[in-house]
């Protein structure tokens, strides 16, 4: 499942960080260099692949070529990294299914009727995120691929889009505990002792009234669209770009001339929703939601069968460019533990540690944590086991803690652009990953400053 597969992770980072020389603040540099380089150059997956080097080569020096492929080899050979390619290629090609047979378009049909204007449609896009709630990639490519034309026709940048989606996706999904995020908190509970198995779903309830960022980021995300917090900095540029541009002729018709029906993007969606919360896989429910748009499109004669096969084929090579991206975040992650990274960040922040001040740091070291390594389940099951006892050492409130560890494993999604959720955000409404970091990363700081002020104030009156 989704959460055995960052369970892996997550021991990744522990035993790249065990017996390795900590670089104290120098290992903050290979981030660093990928943030100056992404706006310099615009192209994330070029400045992701430098900063692994120049961390291989505070490594191993003038010899980092072999050790640097040996980590590229451990990550392109690991059974995270096969998932990631299943998924995220199945999802491209069901994606470029609903395109084919129409039914984005027969979706956008109905949406049009509802979606009089831009705060209607935005209402709309946040809603449908809501809705899929199962899994935050599920939502963001949902959201993405069936809300597009919509805001275009509004000339609703899709900078906009892309921030709306992923600022819902794991929102709404750490608060749901049948979701894939939901689950995986549950069991970081369990494992770290603070609740038994049985108490799992109660004890998580329970840290609810604690994760301030998610709820934050929801409400700020609805004010957002509905404009009564107005959209400011690159943001707003983005808005006046948009306004200038004609907006794209839409397809009315399926290539076979039948009006588009958005039961053929609906039902798939449905389907796929199903099988994740039965099984709690979602590569399960994409594989069977390919065999059910075969079963659905080739009786209405939408596509001949070789059609069908090479939709699938396009819509994965569609998806490569997401997978260069997300591959070269999980080598600078391990590049990353191997210089100590995390371990150096934790370890400063122990020596300030107080009860009080403790939920707010735990919410910002997480956080900064998750950004950097572009890995936010892995981080967040490397943090539980490290703060949980710290926490409880200074008789700090246990609930309020996780609840923090919790919310800095959402924001760190939100926030880091070079993160599978934040390129899936990118990749399902066409813009580049580094118009995402300039125009959703500063929308986000006001729920992130109401997290930090809101953690701070418990640590004082709850903790």
């Amino acid at each position: 499942t989704k959460q055995t597969h960052f369970k892996l992770s997550a021991n990744l980072i522990i035993r790249g960080c065990e017996g390795m020389e900590n670089y104290g603040v120098l290992s903050l540099l290979p981030v660093a260099v990928v943030i100056v380089l992404v706006f310099l150059t615009k192209r994330t997956t070029v400045s992701l692949l430098a900063g692994t080097l120049v961390g291989a080569v505070m490594l191993y020096g003038v010899h980092f070529a072999k050790p640097w492929l040996e980590v590229v080899y451990g990550v392109m050979g690991s059974e995270l990294w096969i998932w990631l390619v299943l998924v995220c290629g199945f999802f491209g090609s069901l994606v470029a299914l609903f395109e084919a047979s129409g039914g984005i378009y027969g979706f956008t049909d109905i949406a049009a009727k509802i979606c009089k204007g831009e705060k209607r449609t935005l209402l709309a896009g946040w809603l449908l995120g809501i809705v899929t709630f199962v899994d935050d990639w599920l939502s963001i490519l949902s959201v993405g691929t069936a809300m597009r034309r919509a805001t275009d026709r509004f000339h609703i940048p899709r900078e906009m889009l892309a921030f709306l989606s992923n600022a819902t996706a794991s929102s709404i999904c750490v608060i749901v505990p049948t979701s894939t995020w939901g689950v995986f908190m549950i069991s970081q509970l369990v494992a770290t002792g603070v609740c038994p198995s049985e108490a799992g779903m109660a004890t998580f309830v329970a840290t609810l009234p604690f994760l301030f960022y998610p709820f934050a980021a929801l409400l700020c995300g609805l004010l957002y669209g509905v404009g009564v917090l107005p959209k400011f900095g690159p943001m707003r540029n983005a808005y006046t770009l948009a306004q200038q541009r004609e907006v794209p002729v839409e397809q009315t018709e399926e290539s076979s001339g039948k009006k588009p029906k958005a039961r053929n993007f609906l039902l798939p969606v449905i389907l796929v929703t199903g099988i994740t919360i039965a099984t709690g896989e979602i590569l399960y429910g994409t594989l069977a939601s390919l065999v059910f748009c075969a079963l659905l499109y080739l009786p209405q004669r939408l596509m001949s069968p070789g059609k069908y096969l090479d939709t699938i084929l396009t819509g994965f090579k569609d998806m490569i460019g997401v997978l260069f991206i997300v591959t070269s975040a999980f080598i600078l992650r391990d590049i990353n533990s191997l210089l100590g990274m995390p371990e150096f960040v934790i370890g400063v922040a122990k020596t300030a540690m107080s009860p009080q001040v403790l939920p707010v740091a735990a919410f910002l070291i997480v956080t900064l944590l998750a950004v950097a390594a572009g890995n936010f389940w892995g981080v967040c099951a490397l943090s539980f086991p490290v703060i949980i006892p710290i926490a409880q050492a200074l008789d700090t409130n246990v609930l309020l803690t996780a609840g923090a560890i919790i919310s800095a494993t959402a924001a760190g999604s939100h926030l880091c652009f070079f993160g599978a959720e934040a390129t899936l955000a990118c990749s399902s409404t066409g813009i580049e990953n580094v118009r995402y970091a300039q125009t959703s990363v500063p929308m986000l700081v006001i729920p992130v400053g109401i997290s930090i002020l809101l953690y701070l104030a418990a640590g004082f009156f709850i903790g």
